[in-house]
């Protein structure tokens, strides 16, 4: 969880700050990005320390949105307290549920007979190698 946190609270950190210094130019060099950003620009403005705090949680917003935060002039400080406290929320939430489905499929598989697991397993492997050889012909 520690590294978790750390991880993506410097990456953060690091985006934010390329989008203080060079947000009009990678703004620019993304039009379908650049068309939207004065409007994310007008929310991150009013609802700061709630976007900040969950935008890590919302799925593909993750690289875009500390950008665009950064160019919104929002205090470094400000940013950094409320992304820690973003970063720590998620690093709970997600090992959290990892901790709780591991062990949820450990009480599972511990009810299950081990050819029951071992044939769940070969079903599995074999599912894999089907996909991985279509998807390679498809290449």
């Amino acid at each position: 969880m520690v590294v978790a946190v750390v991880g993506g609270f410097f990456s953060d950190q690091v985006l934010f700050h390329v989008g203080r210094r060079y947000g009009a130019r990678v703004f620019a060099r993304f039009p379908g990005l650049a068309a939207r950003v004065p409007r994310a620009q007008a929310l991150l403005r009013r609802w700061d320390v709630l976007a900040i705090v969950l935008v890590r949680f919302l799925y593909g917003l993750r690289i875009a949105a500390p950008l665009v935060i950064g160019s919104c002039g929002i205090s470094p400080w400000r940013l950094a307290l409320f992304d820690f406290v973003g970063a720590l929320l998620w690093a709970l939430a997600v090992a959290g549920l990892g901790y709780f489905a591991g062990q949820a499929v450990q009480y599972w598989i511990a009810r299950l007979d081990l050819s029951v697991v071992l044939g769940l397993m070969a079903l599995a492997l074999a599912a894999g190698t089907v996909w991985n050889v279509i998807r390679a012909r498809r290449r």
